[in-house]
């Protein structure tokens, strides 16, 4: 089913969907940081729990996080119904320069000159890349065989991250879960695509078609990988693997499965492949620069447990005999 009058001939002629990711970027930013930080906190004896997302929905910071989540899920689908994955996943991909500076917001530091320069090329290089590609084909919906055997895929790399991170540091293992966790992200996407023209489409006939449950299998495991990822280090330990995976997956899918092509020339092509570079290089060197342990950071008020409690009850004792 092809979609051509549906979808775009460049990213000027697509601002709106363009807007909506970077919107979706920025939300599932902040909720990064939100989830990251009560993630971090929670206390398990394995190295991949997964019963993770259950035990963090009875943490009230995490359930807001988990709404904006939602929020940018939609915007994200929206923005991927009606424009091309090479166009929209760079656009999503800034979610990681978002979230770095709102963590460090969050820990009361200042960015470093050289985490200026990272942001500034990643920015530039997005944007270069926007402004070259112009993209032109593509499909609105790709069939069932190539997103199961791309869903297929995922699951199996997903297994043996989860069980190598056993293997390993939490440092290394917040990599290994984000290696997993990026490949089905890009996997995600692709079948959101897939999905919203189908909504659009068929409407209801969509809850008979394979493809949106394939979607909610990959999203549930994705978002396991991700919240196991958060466990085990600080957010900049996983997330520029995550983040950068992803668009690199979203965008191969586009041209493999639904037939999207980059504007030709040499030359054209060699300035996307620079932008890309640049873009690449900007986010490894966020995420080195942003590499050391969080510093502590005030929250909300949470309930005091037992264990905060015992030190104090301690103490009174001692007041008295003084």
């Amino acid at each position: 089913m092809t979609g051509t009058a549906g979808l775009v001939s460049g990213v000027t002629a697509q601002p709106v969907a363009v807007a909506l990711a970077a919107a979706a970027a920025l939300s599932f930013a902040v909720a990064n940081v939100l989830q990251q930080r009560v993630a971090y906190r929670l206390a398990s004896g394995t190295a991949f729990d997964v019963a993770v997302l259950a035990r963090l929905g009875r943490q009230p910071l995490w359930l807001l996080g988990l709404g904006m989540v939602i929020g940018s899920f939609a915007l994200q689908a929206v923005a991927l119904g009606s424009g091309r994955l090479v166009v929209i996943e760079p656009v999503l991909a800034s979610s990681l320069l978002f979230a770095l500076v709102l963590a460090a917001r969050a820990e009361r530091r200042r960015m470093r000159p050289g985490e200026w320069a990272a942001a500034i090329a990643t920015f530039a290089g997005l944007g270069t890349f926007l402004v070259a590609a112009q993209p032109s084909g593509g499909d609105s919906v790709a069939g069932a065989l190539p997103l199961g055997l791309a869903a297929l895929a995922a699951v199996a790399l997903a297994a043996a991250c989860a069980r190598f991170a056993a293997r390993v540091t939490s440092a290394r293992r917040a990599l290994v879960l984000g290696l997993g966790g990026g490949v089905g992200a890009g996997v995600t996407d692709a079948l959101t695509k897939s999905v919203a023209g189908l909504a659009g489409a068929r409407q209801l006939e969509v809850f008979a078609d394979a493809r949106l449950y394939l979607l909610i299998v990959i999203g549930v495991l994705t978002y396991t990988m991700q919240q196991n990822g958060y466990r085990a280090a600080g957010l900049a330990a996983f997330l520029p693997t995550f983040a950068v995976l992803e668009p690199i997956v979203g965008s191969l899918l586009g041209l493999l499965i639904y037939h999207e092509r980059l504007g030709g020339g040499s030359a054209r092509i060699a300035l996307e492949v620079l932008a890309g570079l640049a873009a690449t290089w900007g986010i490894a060197r966020l995420a080195r620069a942003t590499a050391a342990p969080p510093a502590p950071v005030q929250w909300p008020a949470e309930p005091v447990g037992a264990a905060a409690l015992a030190p104090a009850a301690q103490a009174a004792p001692a007041a008295e005999e003084a």
